[in-house]
């Protein structure tokens, strides 16, 4: 019974680790671009200080926001919170292991989108109507290849859940080439869909390049906060889908402290790497014009798909 209450315990922790280091790992990826772009790098916890700043201020609002204009950020930072707890951060084990497979994880990551771009047009100005008209065009380019990974990970696996394919890749260490092509197309969907560059640039002042910028300009105080929080975790949530899914060496199947100490430090190792290559990608591109992007997502989708069948042709017990 204690066994049992502990094992609970820690799986909850994992996913209020994760909520709580998201904001880091951003401060962590803006040090290391200005360190690439050789410019003063703000502190590595000033992610924290923003979103404090931004909870004990009273929000401004439109005269024409509606209720779902203010229960937009609510349920877009709950969607992606929700996710947490189904991703392994120093336990292959989740807490929402039996309860939320990998279409659940894509259908809550949906609704955030959805309910963040009805928001943005439903107070009728111009650039939240613009930003969430490009967030969906994004969105139904990059959904597919989320699915078509998943379920290539899926036939791979045998099993529709995330901590079940973690679990298998564990104690399965072949080299499977059509993970390589997954790996790549997800990488792709990660820089799409956390608008960094070349898709989007998170720190421009340009109304008329914005996409994910332009939905939350009417938004202030702590719904904003909310919103800003959320991005962090979005973020962490496509890194960890990375390291635990394609580098999971280092996850913890036992509940003893060390192996929980190594889980720990192996997946803070992992998240700190990746951050420093998404930068890294960054650095050395220039944005892309809005009518390129269907081009990049389509790579992205012929990825996804030579991966399904390079699984389908070699066999998937490889």
């Amino acid at each position: 019974m204690i066994k049992q209450i502990v094992h609970q315990f820690l799986l909850v922790a994992q996913g209020f680790l994760i909520i709580m280091i998201a904001p880091l790992i951003i401060g962590w990826t803006k040090q290391v671009k200005c360190w690439f772009q050789q410019r003063s790098a703000p502190p590595l916890l000033q992610s924290y200080y923003a979103v404090y700043k931004l909870l004990i201020k009273e929000p401004v609002l439109s005269d024409n926001a509606s209720w779902l204009f203010r229960a937009a950020p609510y349920i877009y930072f709950i969607s992606l919170a929700a996710i947490c707890f189904n991703l392994p951060f120093f336990m292959a084990d989740t807490f929402s292991s039996q309860s939320m497979d990998l279409i659940v994880l894509v259908g809550l990551l949906a609704l955030s989108r959805l309910l963040l771009a009805l928001a943005a047009m439903d107070v009728g100005t111009a650039f939240g109507d613009l930003g969430a008209r490009r967030e969906m065009l994004v969105a139904c380019l990059t959904e597919p290849v989320l699915l078509i990974v998943f379920y290539n990970v899926t036939l791979l696996t045998h099993s529709p859940y995330l901590s079940g394919s973690v679990l298998f890749f564990l104690h399965h260490t072949i080299f499977y080439p059509s993970l390589v092509f997954s790996l790549i197309a997800l990488i792709l969907v990660l820089i799409a869909e956390t608008g960094r560059i070349p898709i989007d640039n998170p720190a421009t002042h340009l109304e008329l390049t914005m996409i994910h910028e332009a939905m939350i300009l009417e938004y202030s105080g702590r719904y904003l906060a909310l919103i800003e929080w959320g991005n962090a975790i979005k973020f962490i949530l496509y890194l960890l889908l990375i390291a635990s899914l394609f580098f999971p060496i280092g996850l913890s199947t036992q509940e003893k402290t060390h192996f929980l100490t190594l889980g720990l430090f192996a997946t803070l190792l992992k998240l700190f790497l990746l951050g420093l290559f998404v930068v890294f990608i960054e650095s050395i591109n220039s944005k892309l014009r809005l009518f390129k992007v269907p081009d990049y997502l389509a790579g992205a989708f012929m990825l996804s798909v030579l991966g399904v069948l390079i699984t389908q042709l070699l066999g998937a017990s490889i």
